[in-house]
C-alpha cells in the first residue's frame, strides 16, 4: 500500500488519519468507523477529513499534479477507495491583509475537506470503512391520532423523533398578539429544540412573527426567501395562506400543516437522508412498504407532497408537472435507511 506513494515516502499521523507523500502519490489512510464528527468514509462517495492537518498536506491534497488515492485502515489490513478528488475545502478565518487599498481577511489554516471518491464504492465495501451502529428507532405511534388530533400527533412525533435533544424548559413568554392553539402547541413541542422550527424552511418563533398590513401575521417563510406562509391569528384553526408560492393556500389547515411541515424538514433536513428524481413507478415501488400520512398532500416542494413514514424513516415524494417524482429521504439514525438501500435506482445522494 505505501509503494503507491513511490520509492521514499513519508507518513504522517493525524488522529484517526495517516498521509503517506511521496513522489508518485499522496495517500490518505483513515480507520474505520463511524465519527460523525470526525474523519471518516461518509457515504458511497465521500471521505470527509477533519483537523488537525500536517503541515503541506493542504497542497498536496489540492493537487492535480498526482495521484491522490484512499485507503480504510481495518484489523486485517487495509482496504482500498480509489481514487480521491478534492472537493470542499473549509478554512478558519485569517489575518486582515494590510499591504490592500482594500483590506480583506485572508485564507486560514485548513480545517476541514470532503474529498470525492471517484468510483463509487460498493455497499459491502461502505460497510466495512463505516460500521453502521444499531439503535432504537423512534415508533410510529403518533399515527393513532391522525387524522383526527394532528396537534397531539405533532407532540408525539418530536418526542420521538428528536428523542436525543433534550427538550427545554422555556415556558412561552408573554405573547401580545392572540394566537391560533396549534400554533402555541408547536411552540410548547419545539422548545429548546432549534431544529423543530427547521433547516431548511423555517417556522418563526413567537417573537419573530411579522405582521401584515392586512391583518395577517407572517409565521414561516421558505429558505431563500422565495414564498412566506401567513395566517388570521383571530382564527382558531386558520388557513395556511402563501405570498409568493404558486397556490394561495394550502389543502389542510394550521394543524395537521405544521405536522406536515415537521415531516418535510425530516425527510430533507436530517443528519442521514437521502434524495433523487424519479419516475412515477419508480416512486411507486419505494414507497410500497411504507404508511402514508392520512392527511391532504402539501403544495410543497412539488404539487402534490405526499409523506410517507417507517420506524425512524420519513420519505417524502414531490411530484413535478412533467410527472417525475422527487423523493426526499431523511432519518436521524442511519440504519433506518437500509430498507431502501436498492429501491430500482440510482440515489443522486445517499447516507444509509
Amino acid at each position: 500500500m505505501l509503494s503507491r506513494a513511490g520509492a521514499q515516502v513519508q507518513a504522517l499521523p493525524a488522529g484517526d488519519v495517516t498521509y503517506v507523500v511521496g513522489p508518485s502519490a499522496t495517500v490518505v489512510i483513515v480507520q474505520a468507523g463511524e465519527r460523525p464528527d470526525g474523519s471518516a468514509v461518509r457515504n458511497l462517495e465521500e471521505l470527509t477529513l477533519q483537523e488537525p492537518f500536517p503541515e503541506g498536506i493542504e497542497a498536496r491534497l489540492a493537487s492535480s499534479e498526482l495521484p491522490l488515492l484512499g485507503f480504510v485502515r481495518l484489523t486485517q489490513g487495509y482496504m482500498p477507495l480509489g481514487e480521491l478528488r478534492l472537493a470542499v475545502s473549509h478554512h478558519r478565518p485569517g489575518d486582515i491583509a494590510q499591504d490592500s487599498p482594500f483590506p480583506y481577511r485572508l485564507p486560514g489554516k485548513l480545517s476541514s475537506c470532503q474529498l470525492h471518491i471517484v468510483d463509487r464504492l460498493p455497499f459491502d465495501v461502505l460497510d466495512r470503512a463505516r460500521p453502521t451502529p444499531q439503535h432504537p428507532l423512534p415508533s410510529l405511534d403518533w399515527l393513532r391520532f391522525l387524522p383526527h388530533d394532528p396537534v397531539a400527533a405533532s407532540r408525539e412525533f418530536v418526542a420521538g423523533w428528536y428523542a436525543d435533544i433534550p427538550p427545554g424548559t422555556d415556558a412561552l413568554a408573554d405573547l401580545d398578539r392572540p394566537l391560533p392553539e396549534p400554533l402555541l402547541a408547536f411552540y410548547r413541542a419545539a422548545a429548546g429544540r432549534e431544529e423543530v422550527y427547521g433547516l431548511y424552511n423555517q417556522i418563526l418563533s413567537a417573537d419573530e412573527l411579522e405582521d401584515e398590513d392586512d391583518g395577517l401575521v407572517q409565521f414561516g417563510a421558505e429558505n431563500q426567501g422565495v414564498f412566506v406562509m401567513l395566517l388570521d391569528p383571530t382564527e382558531a384553526e386558520p388557513r395556511v395562506r402563501y405570498s409568493g408560492l404558486h397556490a394561495e393556500h394550502e389543502r389542510e389547515p394550521l394543524s395537521a400543516f405544521l405536522l406536515q411541515f415537521l415531516l418535510c424538514e425530516a425527510s430533507y433536513s436530517s443528519p442521514f437522508g437521502g434524495f433523487a428524481t424519479v419516475t412515477a413507478e419508480q416512486a411507486q415501488r419505494l414507497i410500497e412498504p411504507l404508511r402514508q400520512l392520512p392527511l391532504q398532500p402539501m403544495r410543497w416542494p412539488g404539487d402534490p407532497t405526499q409523506h410517507y413514514v417507517a420506524p425512524g424513516l420519513v420519505v417524502a415524494t414531490a411530484t413535478s408537472p412533467d410527472g417525475s417524482v422527487e423523493v426526499y429521504a431523511g432519518s436521524r439514525h442511519r440504519s433506518a435507511l437500509r430498507p431502501l438501500r436498492d429501491p430500482g435506482f440510482a440515489w443522486e445522494r445517499f447516507d444509509g
